[in-house]
């Protein structure tokens, strides 16, 4: 029947569909340019107002060449939160993928984005969807976050590597990372140290620049008995010492410090080490520091 012909024809073409939702506004990609003659006609011949057709251009792979698809990397919202992209950071990038308010503004909120978004700044060439850009600017939203905020937002990640994930603890990890991660993924190799039970370094490591065995191992007896006396442990209260320590010892303070730091951390990059002494713990950094001495004791006994 007629009747059963239109049900075909509405389920096989969504132009139909789209008018019985009342939709007037198409929003879609360049690629539809060719068949939206088609379209129209279709409306017209039902006698419907065709709705008003915005073709976008395409979103490019970052090289430029071809468009972006999975083998370039993350394409699915849920694949760039496993990897610790903020929201908001990936509505402003998306926002700005063939389209910008002016040629000043790259970090905008959601509300602005809205109120200041037209059809006229769109561009009519392709945009390359640059990763390195969305990191960066993922980047600038986690040091914008309020220290409370990224801790609740850490705590996933934390939890999702087996960590310690309640909030004081989380908290208190803030300051060391923040000014150093692009992504909340990111704070994983910078902070999972502080919760080993062993550091696992190479014993040389621990001999200073422009030092020998038995210098460090004379240099880091000093620092724990120093540390070992310090009548409170926060970061401001290890700072002062260790700097009066260096220069008692006619040693600069990067020397000391670096030997201290490769003790407490196994690693000769990490975040501040004074906070991060704070973090870790008098009873654990100087466990470990104790671990350091037999290994600088044992570099002695070898030679």
């Amino acid at each position: 029947t007629l009747l059963e012909s239109y049900g075909v024809l509405i389920q096989r073409f969504e132009d139909f569909d789209d008018h019985l939702m009342a939709i007037t506004r198409i929003m879609r990609a360049e690629e539809w340019i060719p068949s939206t003659p088609r379209h129209i006609l279709l409306y017209r011949a039902f006698g419907w107002m065709p709705p008003v057709y915005v073709h976008l251009p395409l979103i490019l792979a970052p090289n430029g060449k071809g468009k972006l698809s999975k083998r370039h990397g993350a394409t699915a919202i849920a694949e760039f939160r496993q990897k610790g992209y903020l929201p908001e950071a990936i509505f402003n990038f998306l926002a700005l993928l063939g389209w910008a308010y002016d040629d000043k503004a790259e970090i905008m909120s959601r509300e602005e984005i809205i109120q200041r978004f037209s059809l006229e700044g769109v561009s009519k060439s392709p945009a390359a969807c640059s990763y390195k850009k969305l990191e960066w600017m993922n980047g600038q939203y986690i040091r914008s976050l309020p220290p409370r905020e990224l801790a609740r937002r850490l705590q996933p990640v934390m939890r999702s590597h087996i960590l310690p994930e309640d909030f004081g603890t989380v908290l208190r990890l803030v300051p060391l990372i923040q000014e150093r991660i692009k992504v909340l993924s990111d704070a994983i190799p910078l902070v999972d140290f502080i919760f080993a039970e062993s550091l696992d370094y190479e014993p040389k490591l621990l001999i200073g620049k422009r030092m020998d065995a038995a210098q460090s191992l004379k240099a880091l007896r000093f620092v724990r008995d120093c540390l070992e006396c310090l009548p409170e442990w926060t970061a401001l209260a290890v700072e002062e010492p260790l700097y009066n320590l260096a220069g008692e010892l006619g040693l600069k303070p990067g020397q000391l410090f670096g030997i201290v730091r490769v003790a407490a951390t196994g690693r000769t990059v990490a975040p501040p080490l004074f906070a991060t002494l704070e973090v870790i713990g008098r009873e654990k950094a100087l466990a470990r520091i104790d671990r350091a001495l037999v290994a600088l004791e044992g570099l002695l006994a070898a030679d």
